[in-house]
């Protein structure tokens, strides 16, 4: 089974691969997002929480992609940070054993 962090990362491609397959990167290609399954459900609320899913009129969404090329690459950012504090968090405890 896989873990947590590989189904969150399953649902987020799923969702952002659903509107640039549909082509839906303009307010004029907007479309309707169903998904029956509650992760993809999140990650749509908060794609659109952080702008990248755009709504237009009918209930329909499209996919900002300058919108979405920021977003990537602030988690990857914050991704990095994260592991590089992790790497110095445990240098410091093995010089502390030493």
């Amino acid at each position: 089974m896989a873990g947590p962090a590989a189904l969150v990362a399953r649902a987020r491609r799923h969702v952002i691969s659903y509107f640039m397959t549909q082509n839906a990167v303009t307010p004029d290609k907007a479309i309707a997002f169903v998904s029956n399954r509650r992760l993809e459900n999140q990650m749509f609320d908060r794609f659109v929480a952080a702008k990248v899913l755009v709504w237009a009129e009918g209930g329909r969404y499209y996919l900002d992609v300058p919108a979405w090329d920021e977003y990537s690459r602030q988690r990857r950012r914050r991704v990095g940070l994260f592991m590089g504090a992790l790497a110095a968090a445990g240098a410091a405890a093995v010089a502390l054993m030493a």
